[in-house]
């Protein structure tokens, strides 16, 4: 008696089971599409550039932690963690040989490896272009 009951509720457990794979991957589906945007940062960087955006880049993905550091006396000006879009938490500015004199310049907050040599008019003005100089 009990094996023809077997062959009956097995199939109807694994159409339940199926069905309710089938709910969750579309919640978490959802949930997934419906993500909110990033909100910008709460105050402008001195300098914004591919440090700061959210567009896929190389450099960006090997670098996602920048400093953005006066080389004149190596302090710190800004930073910028594109993981978290927020300031990098803890920033230690490290000088490095590789360092221009002066200028504002882009290192990784990480290594201290120099990134970038803003011009002297991308510091004065947010929303500079943060190139590095030619």
């Amino acid at each position: 008696m009990a094996r023809p009951l077997i062959r009956i509720a097995a199939p109807l457990l694994v159409g339940a089971l199926a069905a309710v794979g089938t709910i969750v991957a579309s919640v978490l589906g959802r949930e997934r599409r419906e993500q909110p945007a990033i909100a910008p940062a709460r105050r402008p960087l001195v300098a914004e550039g591919w440090w700061s955006s959210d567009a896929s880049s190389s450099l960006a993905h090997a670098h996602p932690a920048v400093l953005i550091v006066d080389a004149d006396t190596a302090t710190l000006v800004d930073s910028w963690d594109r993981r978290i879009r927020d300031r990098v938490h803890h920033p230690v500015v490290r000088r490095t040989p590789e360092w221009p004199a002066t200028g504002l310049i882009v290192v990784d907050a990480r290594t201290g490896d120099l990134l970038a040599v803003l011009r002297e008019g991308d510091a004065a003005r947010p929303g500079g272009e943060g190139m590095p100089a030619a």
